[in-house]
């Protein structure tokens, strides 16, 4: 009987007599587990931006068009009267207007989509985070998502044309939406560009007290969302446009990872045959020569996982230089769901070389040439 030392450096054996093999199969399995995480990083990216501005500008409470129940899905108008009205309720702390609009504009001759929020400056609902500069204060200024600013070379005090309009840029904000960013203006300057002075797309409310809040705004006639409840909505928006395309994504790169480690110990375990069939005679059984192929490919699918590692910060660094309004974002259920693909990946690919060697007679592979 074989003992567990010896059925180690069988494997070992095996996996170093081709180190070019070895290489090319640990780098395959390397690139397939780096792209799973970059589309987990990425899939949380998109989940994260999508609900960047309810998460982070700090309203407990949105009143929005009735009809309307997102943030960044649809174009919401209500009178601007109903900042007086949310005022007046018992148990507002602050309420302010905010109007949001996906606006085209050329950027160097290019069109560049961008999310405007009209705030009124010194109140609630402008940027959250500056990188550099300052908050709007006049009409003709403007604060620019930094992602959007970096990928134009755009800098405080350079003018920008938004829709027919010019501004000079104030600040940048760390503020990127989902492939776009957000840019800040007044909110006066959100009606002379819109020409409708008397509306607004939001409130937004601050309250201790947002469950009683949202139902007195209700019994007003209001539509009235939660924060988590908007945020939820605009989560599901994105994640409906770009979940299907990722998970589908993800299963290739599992499949193509699965295929290269297969490929790797089948012909690693077809090439030493003559091996596992003197084991076979010695004694040894067909569960250890399972287990000797199984941890082969477990260990080539470790080093493969340590690879992908490696080549997943590469790639988020260089996917932040190229496209810096793509997030990508490493969570630790996004490393756990790597892991356990690296793992199931490596059983997966054992299969078909295990069941090779252990059903092979000891007698056959003498007779192959």
């Amino acid at each position: 009987m074989l003992t567990r030392h010896r059925r180690v450096g069988l494997a070992r054996r095996n996996l170093l007599a081709d180190r070019r093999r070895l290489g090319a199969g640990v780098l395959g399995v390397g690139l397939a587990l780096m792209l799973v995480l970059l589309l987990d990083g990425l899939w949380e990216g998109v989940q994260a931006q999508a609900t960047i501005y309810p998460d982070r500008v700090g309203a407990d409470l949105y009143v929005t068009q009735a009809g309307v129940a997102d943030f960044l899905g649809e174009t919401s108008t209500i009178p601007r009267a109903t900042v007086d009205e949310v005022r007046a309720t018992a148990g507002v702390d602050w309420a302010d207007p905010v109007r949001g609009q996906f606006v085209v504009f050329s950027l160097h001759g290019k069109k560049v989509a961008s999310y405007v929020v009209g705030y009124v400056p010194g109140r609630h609902g402008g940027p959250w985070s500056l990188v550099e500069g300052r908050s709007v204060g006049r009409d003709d200024e403007v604060v620019v998502d930094a992602a959007l600013a970096r990928r134009h070379g755009l800098e405080p005090g350079q003018m920008i044309e938004v829709a027919g309009r010019r501004f000079r840029i104030v600040g940048l904000a760390d503020a990127s939406g989902v492939m776009t960013g957000f840019v800040f203006v007044t909110h006066a300057a959100t009606d002379a560009l819109l020409r409708a002075p008397a509306t607004t797309s939001y409130v937004l409310v601050g309250t201790q007290h947002p469950d009683e809040v949202k139902d007195r705004l209700a019994d007003r006639g209001l539509t009235v969302f939660t924060r988590a409840k908007l945020a939820a909505n605009d989560r599901e928006l994105y994640t409906g446009i770009f979940g299907s395309t990722i998970k589908l994504m993800v299963a290739v790169a599992f499949a193509v990872g699965a295929l290269v480690v297969a490929l790797t110990i089948y012909a690693s375990v077809v090439e030493r045959r003559r091996e596992y069939g003197i084991v076979k005679a010695l004694g040894g059984s067909s569960r250890m020569i399972t287990v000797t192929v199984v941890r082969q490919t477990l260990v080539l699918t470790a080093v493969g996982f340590v690879v992908g590692g490696v080549l997943y910060f590469a790639g988020r660094a260089l996917i932040a230089e190229l496209r810096p309004q793509f997030s990508v974002v490493l969570t630790t259920g996004g490393l756990a769901r790597a892991l356990a693909a690296a793992g199931l990946m490596g059983l997966v690919a054992s299969i078909v070389p295990a069941r090779r060697v252990a059903n092979a007679e000891p007698a056959s592979v003498y007779r192959e040439r």
